[in-house]
């Protein structure tokens, strides 16, 4: 791909940037699957089930991993088969079916966890303050993916009623009420399990103090 091909301004180099990274990405991802006996899409579902620990419906896996519902029931389907997960009736509704892991399924996304290390090794080149402003922009860019209905919602701290935003980051740190938690850029959370959404007004302004706050 030739230089430029995404245009001169940053913009557009940011973007090849970003292309050249999935593309290390989708192929670390597909050599640790294969070697594992499975797909990307199955060992992403192997361990969002790890991370979230309880039980998940399909529509849920559906909606966090940005799956079509088909392509979800096929890779939940293979998974069962493998004995690396198990349906079990949802205590709420006895009709609706959840998914959790086997203890078999639990080491598969143990390893699937892993594949990303090289990415890992990478960041850890950076020095300290580079990573927490490559961070909070990442966390800016994802937002805006969620604002444009790009990828699902996150669990994040920006969007949380806990979150107290600071306006200057650099010299007091953010809070979580939920936590009673001093945060620094550099430890704000895209999945946290007691994320409460904030209604919009309130996502808002918080926001637009974090977006406009000096690194």
């Amino acid at each position: 791909m030739s230089e430029g091909v995404y245009g001169e301004l940053a913009t557009g180099r940011v973007t090849h940037s970003l292309l050249r990274l999935s593309t290390a990405m989708r192929s670390q991802a597909w050599e640790w699957a294969e070697s594992a006996g499975l797909t990307p899409t199955q060992g992403e579902i192997l361990v969002l089930l790890m991370q979230r620990k309880n039980p998940l419906r399909l529509g849920e896996i559906a909606r966090e991993t940005a799956l079509t519902a088909a392509t979800t029931s096929d890779a939940v389907s293979t998974l069962e088969a493998k004995g690396l997960i198990e349906k079990r009736r949802t205590t709420e509704d006895g009709r609706a079916l959840a998914v959790k892991l086997t203890s078999r399924g639990r080491t598969a996304a143990k390893r699937a966890q892993q594949w990303p290390d090289f990415l890992t090794e990478a960041i850890g080149t950076l020095r300290n303050e580079e990573q927490a402003i490559f961070y909070r922009t990442m966390i800016k860019m994802i937002r805006q993916l969620e604002v444009q209905g790009d990828i699902p919602a996150h669990r994040m701290c920006v969007t949380c009623k806990h979150f107290e935003v600071s306006k200057t980051p650099k010299k007091s740190a953010h809070r979580c009420s939920a936590l009673n938690l001093a945060i620094g850029d550099a430890e704000l959370r895209l999945d946290c399990p007691v994320h409460e959404e904030a209604d919009s007004l309130t996502q808002k302004k918080v926001w637009k103090i974090f977006a406009q706050s000096a690194a």
